[in-house]
C-alpha cells in the first residue's frame, strides 16, 4: 500500500528514511547470491593461494648507530644543526641498503660459491646463472628481502630478512650487521690513511717555505741594521692606539648627546619624548594633565569666573610654568653636555692626527722588516696545528687497529620458529571482507544498471501515477506447501449446466488466473481485493464504467489481473462483463474454459446479436464477451461505430466494463479504444517492465484523453523483497483465512 501526504502522493519525511532502508535492503536480498558467490569466490581463491604458498620466515635483529665525532674537523664544526644529525642517520640507513653491504654479505653467507657449486638456486630463490653478474644479482636478491625500520625517538635501527629457510633469514640478518660494520670499519681506516697522508705532504710542504723565508728575515735584517724594534717605537705605536680608541669612543659619546639634544630641543610642555623624559618631567606632565582634565569636566557644570574654576586656572598655569621651566633647563643641560662632547672630540682629533704623523716618521725598513716576521710567524702557526692534526691522525689509526666503530649489534637475529606469511585468518577474513563489499558494490551497481519498474516509487517517478495494488509472484510449489492448490475440479458450462463436483478433490491451481475463485483466502486473493479496494476508492466511479486493464509490453500478465479483478468486483455485488477486445491473441476464453465462438470479431463483422455474444462464467455476477475468430483488421473493427454501439448498449446492463486489450506499445488497437473509455489501468511486470516504457504507454493514452486511474505491479518476487515482506504476506494471508 502507498502511503500518500496530500493529493500529489509525496511520501512522508520519516516514512521516507524508512522505504530507503528497505529499499537498500530488498537489494541485497535481491542479489543476495550473487554477492554470496563473489565472497565465496574471493574468499576460495585466497583460501588455494594462502594454502599452497610457500611459508615465509622472518628474522629481526637490532643495531646501534652512534653519533660519531669527526677528529678532523674544527671546534666549530662539532656543533652541527639538528637537520645535519638527521641527515646522518639517514645516511648510515641508506647505508644498510647499499649494495656494498650487499655484496659483502653475500660473500660471507658464501652464496656465489653455493650457486657455483651446484646447479641449484641458493636459498631463498636466487638467481643462478654462471657469469660476472652472479655477484651483483645475488646481491639484488640480499636487498629485496631484507628491510631497514628505524625505531622511533632512539638510535636504534630493526634490520629483517624473509626467506622461506628460517635459519637462512637469521644469518643472513647477521651477516648484514657484520658487514655494515666491517665497511664502517674500513671506512673510517681510509679515511684516516687519506688523512695522514694529506697532513704529511702539508707539514712538508710549509717547512719547505720556512726555511728560505727565516733566511731572507735575517738577510734584510742583516742589511738594514735591524736587531728588533726599539723602545721608542713600540711606545709610539701603542700611543698612536690608545688615541685611536680614545677617538673612536669620544665620536660616539658625541653622537649619542648630539641625538638626544635634537631630540629634545624642541620639545614643548604638551610634546616631550617619553623615552628621554626624567622622572621630574613625567611628574610635572601627569600633574598639568590631571589639572586640564579637572578643569574640562567641572567646565562643564561651572562658569568660568566660578571660584573653583578660577583655582584650577591658577593650578594649571603654574604647572604649565614649572614644566616649561623644568623642559628648558633639561634642554640647555643636553645642549651643554653636546658641546663639550663636541670639544673632547676635537681635541682627541688633534691629538692622533699629530701621534699618526709622529708614527709615520718611523723607519720605513723596520715595518717590512715586521711584516715579513709576521709572515714567518703565521707560517710556524699553522705548521704547529698540522703537527696536533698529525699526532691525532695517528691516534684514530690506532684506534682503527682496535676496530672500534660507531655501530654495534643489541640483538642478533635468531631462527624464527613461526612463519611471518601468509598469515592464512587474516587472508581469509580480509578476502571474505573484500568479496562482501565487492559482492555489495555489484549489486547495487546492476540494481543502478536496471531501469525496469520494481517498486511503487518506480511507478510514482516515471509517471506519477499510484499504484492501486501489488500482486505477488505466482509459485504452483510454494503455494500448494502453504496448504492451498487443491480442491473440486468444476465442469465446464453455462448458467444452464451449473458446475459438477467431482467426488475427490485434486489439484486445482496451477497458475494465477482466477486464483480468486481457487484459493479467495489465499494472499493473493486478498491483492485482489485490495487493487479492488483501491480502484473504488479512487474518485466516483459512477462515470467509470468502461475500463481498459492493458500494459506497455506482451507477457505482463494483463489477463490474469483481468479476470482476477472482475471477480473481486463481482463478489462485492457489482455486475462485471469482461471484454476481450485482444483480438490478436485472446487468452480469456480459456481462462473461463469457453470456446472461443461467436464472439465480438463475429459482432463487428457479421452483426450478430448483443446477447448471443454476452456468456455467462461459472464465477456469479461475471459475465464475458470473447474475442472471436482472429480477423485480418483487428484496429479498424475496435474504431468501427459498430465497437461504439456495442460499449453503450453494454454500460446500460453492467455496472463495470473491463476489457482486455493488446499491449499500448506493440500495438495501436488499445489506444483506438481509448475514446470509448472512461478509464484506463496499466499493468506492469515487476523487475521486467522498462520505465521508459511505462513512460511511453502513459503518455499514449494522455495523448488519447484516456484516463489513467493507476498501475498495478505484477509478478513481485518475495524472494528479492527481504524476510520482512515474505514474513508480513504470508502472516496477512494466513489471517485472511481464519
Amino acid at each position: 500500500m502507498i502511503l500518500t501526504n496530500g493529493e500529489n502522493n509525496i511520501p512522508a519525511p520519516e516514512e521516507a528514511r524508512e522505504i530507503n532502508l528497505l529499499e537498500y535492503w530488498g537489494v541485497i536480498w535481491k542479489r543476495r547470491w550473487l554477492i554470496a558467490a563473489i565472497a565465496v569466490v574471493l574468499t576460495a581463491a585466497a583460501a588455494v593461494k594462502t594454502f599452497t604458498q610457500t611459508p615465509i620466515y622472518t628474522a629481526s635483529g637490532t643495531l646501534l648507530i652512534e653519533r660519531e665525532l669527526n677528529l678532523y674537523l674544527t671546534q666549530g664544526d662539532f656543533y652541527q644543526p639538528q637537520i645535519l644529525q638527521e641527515d646522518y642517520y639517514q645516511t648510515q640507513y641508506r647505508l644498510l641498503r647499499s649494495r656494498a653491504v650487499a655484496e659483502r654479505t653475500v660473500d660471507k653467507l658464501g652464496l656465489v660459491e653455493q650457486v657455483s657449486g651446484s646447479n641449484s638456486k641458493p636459498k631463498g630463490n636466487g638467481p643462478a646463472p654462471e657469469s660476472a653478474m652472479l655477484r651483483r644479482q645475488l646481491a639484488g636478491f640480499i636487498l629485496g628481502s631484507m628491510s631497514v625500520s628505524p625505531i622511533r625517538m632512539t638510535r636504534l635501527v630493526s634490520v629483517s630478512f624473509s626467506n622461506p629457510d628460517p635459519k637462512f633469514a637469521a644469518e643472513a640478518v647477521n651477516a648484514i650487521f657484520e658487514s655494515f660494520i666491517d665497511l664502517n670499519i674500513e671506512s673510517k681506516s681510509q679515511a684516516s690513511d687519506q688523512a695522514t697522508e694529506f697532513l704529511t705532504q702539508q707539514i712538508s710542504s710549509l717547512r719547505t717555505e720556512i726555511a728560505p723565508k727565516e733566511r731572507a728575515l735575517q738577510v734584510y735584517g742583516a742589511q738594514k741594521n735591524i736587531i728588533a724594534l726599539s723602545d721608542k717605537e713600540t711606545t709610539i705605536l701603542e700611543k698612536l692606539g690608545d688615541f685611536n680608541k680614545a677617538l673612536t669612543a669620544a665620536q660616539l659619546d658625541r653622537i649619542s648627546k648630539e641625538a638626544y639634544y635634537s631630540e629634545i630641543k624642541n620639545a614643548t610642555p604638551e610634546y616631550f619624548p617619553e623615552t628621554l623624559a626624567n622622572p621630574l618631567i613625567q611628574r610635572l606632565r601627569q600633574d598639568y594633565a590631571q589639572f586640564k582634565r579637572e578643569y574640562t569636566k567641572k567646565s562643564e557644570t561651572f562658569k568660568p569666573n566660578y571660584p573653583e574654576m578660577q583655582r584650577l586656572k591658577a593650578e594649571i598655569e603654574s604647572a604649565r610654568s614649572l614644566l616649561e621651566s623644568e623642559t628648558k633647563n633639561l634642554i640647555k643641560a643636553a645642549q651643554a653636555e653636546y658641546q663639550a662632547a663636541l670639544q673632547r672630540e676635537k681635541s682627541l682629533l688633534e691629538a692622533f692626527n699629530k701621534q699618526k704623523a709622529e708614527s709615520i716618521q718611523l723607519n720605513s725598513d723596520a715595518i717590512s722588516y715586521n711584516s715579513l716576521k709576521i709572515e714567518l710567524q703565521n707560517r710556524k702557526d699553522l705548521l704547529d696545528q698540522l703537527l696536533k692534526r698529525q699526532s691525532e691522525t695517528g691516534v684514530s689509526a690506532r684506534l682503527s687497529g682496535l676496530r672500534t666503530a660507531n655501530a654495534r649489534v643489541i640483538d642478533l637475529a635468531e631462527t624464527p620458529l613461526a612463519p611471518s606469511s601468509p598469515n592464512k585468518k587474516r587472508t581469509l577474513m580480509l578476502a571474505l571482507f573484500l568479496g562482501l563489499f565487492g559482492g555489495l558494490g555489484m549489486a547495487f551497481l546492476l540494481e543502478y544498471l536496471d531501469h525496469s519498474v520494481k517498486t511503487a516509487e518506480d511507478v510514482e517517478k516515471t509517471v506519477n501515477l499510484p499504484v492501486l495494488g501489488i500482486v505477488a509472484e505466482f509459485s504452483p510449489e510454494e503455494f500448494r506447501k502453504k496448504g492451498y492448490g487443491y480442491g473440486y475440479r468444476y465442469a465446464r458450462g453455462d448458467k444452464k449446466n451449473p458446475p459438477v463436483q467431482p467426488p475427490e478433490k485434486e489439484p486445482l491451481v496451477k497458475s494465477i488466473d482466477l486464483i480468486t475463485v481457487a484459493a479467495p483466502k489465499s494472499g493473493f486473493s486478498e491483492s485482489y481485493r485490495s487493487i479492488r479496494t483501491a480502484f473504488l476508492l479512487s474518485g466516483s466511479t459512477a462515470n467509470l464504467k468502461a475500463i481498459i486493464l492493458t500494459s506497455p509490453l506482451p507477457l505482463e500478465g494483463k489477463s490474469a489481473n483481468v479476470c482476477n479483478f472482475a471477480v473481486t468486483l463481482a463478489q462485492a455485488g457489482k455486475k462485471v462483463l469482461i471484454l476481450d477486445a485482444d483480438l490478436r491473441k485472446p487468452r480469456q476464453h480459456r481462462i473461463f474454459g469457453i470456446k472461443n465462438l461467436h464472439g465480438l470479431t463475429n459482432h463487428l463483422t457479421a452483426g450478430e446479436e448483443m446477447k448471443e455474444l454476452i456468456k455467462a462464467t461459472r464465477v456469479p455476477n461475471v459475465f464475458m464477451v470473447n474475442a472471436g475468430p482472429v480477423p485480418p483488421n483487428p484496429s479498424e473493427l475496435l474504431g468501427s461505430e459498430k465497437m461504439a454501439e456495442f460499449m453503450g448498449k453494454a454500460k446500460a446492463f453492467f455496472d463495470f466494463i473491463l476489457i482486455d486489450t493488446p499491449p499500448v506499445l506493440a500495438v495501436s488497437d488499445a489506444l483506438v479504444l481509448g475514446p470509448l473509455m472512461d478509464a484506463a489501468i496499466l499493468i506492469v511486470w515487476s523487475g521486467k517492465t522498462p520505465r521508459d516504457a511505462l513512460k511511453s504507454a502513459k503518455e499514449k493514452l494522455d495523448m488519447v484523453q484516456v484516463k489513467t486511474l493507476g498501475v498495478i505491479i505484477n509478478h513481485e518476487s518475495l524472494k528479492e523483497q527481504g524476510y520482512y515482506h515474505k514474513k508480513y504476506y504470508y502472516t496477512y494471508s494466513h489471517y485472511g483465512e481464519g
